[in-house]
């Protein structure tokens, strides 16, 4: 697959100086992609003119056409897109107005998904094409991920993306807190993988059309995780470009309440936390309904972990019912 059958989906909200930093970054890859996509998940209007007017003058620099902005539905076959929504939707909801989009473009072979506070280096994108050509397996390969960097710094994120675990529900970041240096063997980490990170990962328009696009029902976290099973269900390979490196400016999962190892923490946001622990319930008792109502037993007997924040408690206890109900 060549760079130019490839189309970038850039999913942002209320953020102008974040969006402009990736998109030099996708502007400086290696081979130039052949579509380039920014979905303003209903910005203010300020912060969405900001964008267009910055990207304007990078597109001209770069001696490209400037950017077309779209609304809704609308479509256009313009390389570069600024799709305006009105409203704000799910991350997951915002990720599948750009792939629809795309969608409509046959010449569009592949996606490359990137949330807008990531810097991929020059090669990134070199990198995720060669591994998704990668042959030996007996299945298609269906999506490629990155190496996450933790902002400036020579320490893993993750390594394209993690384990899912059967039993508690939770994420785990492979290679997550190694040095770039360190890293476990391609091929034995990729086997490992139950999903793919969608801060940056390349999926096939083969695997998007067969499974269709993220359940938009997850709102920040584990859309990802949901969208991994699933195309493993379908019969798809998930694989890792170790060379694609990215580095994340922040890092959404790192505060937030594990289970049962909690905390009283006073930092953490509790609207995160709540988003967090809904998702996990509702994909576990989507997935696993004996684990679910094992982990709702389990839960009441970590009170004493919160110590004076009683408050918090509740609110853990009041997500995990609302996820395992169905209630996002």
């Amino acid at each position: 697959m060549e760079h130019t059958e490839v189309g970038v989906i850039i999913v942002t909200y209320n953020d102008w100086k974040n969006t402009l930093h990736c998109l030099e970054c996708v502007h400086a890859q290696t081979g130039l992609p052949g579509r380039i996509v920014v979905c303003d998940n209903g910005s203010d209007n300020e912060v969405a003119d900001r964008i267009l007017e910055g990207w304007t003058e990078l597109a001209e620099r770069s001696g490209l056409p400037a950017p077309i902005e779209v609304y809704g539905s609308d479509t256009t076959g313009a390389e570069l897109v600024l799709i305006r929504s009105e409203d704000k939707e799910s991350v997951a909801g915002a990720m599948n107005t750009g792939m629809r989009f795309l969608l409509y473009d046959r010449g569009c072979r592949a996606f490359w998904l990137l949330r807008n506070d990531v810097r991929p280096e020059s090669f990134a994108l070199a990198a995720l094409l060669r591994h998704l050509e990668e042959t030996g397996g007996s299945l298609p390969i269906g999506m490629v991920g990155s190496t996450q960097l933790v902002e400036n710094t020579d320490y893993l994120e993750c390594a394209a993306g993690g384990r899912w675990s059967r039993w508690t529900g939770d994420q785990i970041p492979l290679d997550k807190g190694l040095e770039r240096h360190g890293l476990t063997e391609r091929a034995a980490l990729a086997k490992r993988l139950d999903y793919v990170s969608d801060a940056s990962c390349l999926i096939t328009r083969e695997m998007a059309e067969d499974i269709g696009l993220f359940d938009e029902r997850f709102n920040i976290f584990f859309e990802d995780v949901e969208y991994g099973l699933r195309a493993r269900r379908a019969g798809y390979a998930l694989n890792w470009a170790p060379g694609a490196i990215v580095r994340r400016m922040s890092c959404s999962t790192a505060g937030l309440t594990p289970f049962l190892s909690v905390t009283d923490d006073p930092e953490l946001n509790p609207g995160d936390d709540q988003a967090f622990i809904r998702a996990r319930f509702y994909l576990l008792r989507r997935e696993r309904p004996l684990a679910a109502l094992l982990m709702l037993l389990a839960l009441p007997f970590s009170w004493h972990t919160f110590r004076s924040r009683r408050g918090r408690f509740r609110m853990v206890m009041r997500a995990a019912l609302d996820g395992a109900a169905g209630k996002l």
